[in-house]
């Protein structure tokens, strides 16, 4: 899967869409039942591992940390997409307030 060069500032509105589509994720049955058994099946693997086996070791634990950053990095998407829509609905807030002092003549 190639990632796309995105424009390093995304608009509001792109930012919000963005977030819904990470909550779709988030809260889909089928990726948060995958990521379950993952998440289990490497905690079993630590458990189940020789103590000595470091290398094994190893690898379970970047993968179990890898899992949780791919969640960590869909959150933070929602998190900014909830913070876009706060800044856009401040935006709009402002905006009427700027009209309404025009016509006021303030």
């Amino acid at each position: 899967m190639a990632i796309k060069n995105r424009p390093v500032e995304l608009s509001l509105d792109q930012q919000i869409q963005r977030a819904e589509r990470a909550r779709q994720i988030l809260n889909d049955e089928v990726f948060s039942e995958a990521v379950e058994r993952i998440e289990e099946a490497l905690l079993s693997g630590l458990r189940r591992s020789a103590f000595t086996d470091d290398k094994l070791r190893e690898k379970l634990g970047q993968r179990y940390a890898l899992l949780h950053d791919l969640l960590d990095q869909l959150n933070s998407t929602m998190q900014t997409g909830e913070l876009a829509r706060a800044q856009l609905e401040f935006d709009e807030k402002q905006s009427a307030f700027q009209k309404l002092r025009q016509v006021v003549g303030l």
